[in-house]
């Protein structure tokens, strides 16, 4: 499509509102596909479980909820909206602490993505900072001691392929 056709399609109407339903669609697809679930990607090199995310449906409280400080559970359940779902995150260096809320579409995304057999492209579009420990090089997964991460949360994999994989760095 040249740059003066998409010019055009931009001011129609018609293709605006086509755009809209198929944003809509997607969500719709996505939230669709949501479930409950604990990813645990394996290292390629040693088997650990690179590390957790866990999408917890709505109503649904996570396994350590008992654990955490009451002022945490009387936020989180004041906060908390019908629907929504509770992403506890922790990656290779970096977690989310006692988690975060999120939608049914955002859970679709993320279930979408983590249906095997797992790849980096795929991972990926869960958009999860550390790609769930994945190497976009190896297409492979790596645990904390194996991407060996540094201070600065930058780890590098066997391979010698580098990424961030703390967000707060």
């Amino acid at each position: 499509m040249s740059s003066d056709e998409a010019a055009d399609n931009a001011e129609d109407p018609g293709h605006c509102k086509a755009l809209a339903w198929e944003r809509e669609h997607e969500a719709l697809v996505h939230a669709q596909m949501a479930q409950a679930m604990v990813v645990t990607p394996p290292c390629a090199v040693c088997g650990t479980p690179v590390r957790t995310r866990r999408a917890r449906s709505p109503g649904r409280l996570p396994a350590e909820w008992e654990q955490w400080p009451r002022t945490v559970q009387d936020s989180i359940q004041r906060q908390r909206q019908p629907g929504q779902w509770h992403l506890l995150f922790k990656g290779v260096a970096s977690c989310n602490g006692y988690g975060d809320p999120i939608d049914a579409s955002r859970a679709g995304r993320i279930a979408q993505a983590f249906r095997p057999p797992l790849h980096f492209g795929q991972v990926h579009t869960a958009g999860f900072y550390d790609d769930a420990g994945f190497c976009q090089d190896c297409d492979a997964p790596y645990c904390y001691h194996h991407w060996q991460v540094s201070g600065s949360g930058y780890g590098y994999c066997p391979r010698g392929h580098g990424k961030s994989l703390d967000p707060h760095w």
